[in-house]
């Protein structure tokens, strides 16, 4: 079912019914009740698929979290790497210093000294990224991030079926509470016959 048709779905329940009770009283005709219980139960013979397709939904979210959390800690990790490359330089660079004088070693241990620093400044953030991509995983269906990536839906059609899975919720939704509310429209009628008798 298309969003466009569970949406027109929605407008056909919102129709219905918008009010019971003596003041301003709608007659509401034995048709109509039946079209609102035909629109609902139409909606919950459907309902597995879609429970299917809303699971579908949540994998494909849930991949898609864990997918751009390994990229951020991947990101970081390579931030890291070239900052412990830019440490090891600065240690080649003070080794052959301190053999052409104190005042060449000590201008390339000052260069050390902010590699060390900027390395330092890399290591928390590589660090709390891997952490929430592993309590990502955790929380996943997904053992690894390949299985995640895996399970990757492009835009299009994760936006598609977020539209399709949360139109027919609305849906739903508006059917249900349509038949409410004409179940409580009849109740009272109801009531008044028997206390009349």
């Amino acid at each position: 079912m298309s969003a466009k048709t569970l949406k027109s779905e929605v407008a056909a329940a919102a129709v219905a019914t918008s009010g019971c009770g003596p003041e301003g009283v709608e007659v509401v005709e034995g048709a109509e009740v039946e079209q609102a219980f035909g629109r609902l139960e139409h909606l919950y013979a459907q309902l597995p698929a879609m429970e299917e397709k809303g699971a579908a939904l949540a994998r494909a979210r849930s991949a898609a979290t864990v997918d751009g959390l390994a990229k951020a800690a991947a990101y970081r990790a390579a931030e890291l790497v070239r900052a412990d490359a830019l440490v090891t330089e600065a240690e080649a660079r003070v080794s052959a210093a301190e053999a052409e004088g104190e005042q060449a070693a000590g201008e390339a241990r000052l260069a050390l000294m902010a590699a060390g620093t900027q390395r330092g400044l890399r290591v928390g953030p590589a660090q709390n990224a891997e952490q929430a991509l592993a309590r990502a995983l955790e929380a996943s269906p997904f053992d690894t991030v390949e299985e995640a990536r895996a399970a990757l839906l492009p835009a299009e059609s994760l936006a598609a079926l977020s539209a399709e899975v949360e139109a027919y919720q609305a849906a739903y939704a508006a059917a249900l509470a349509v038949c409410q509310q004409l179940e409580d429209c009849e109740e009272p009628e109801g009531l008044e016959q028997s206390t009349a008798s």
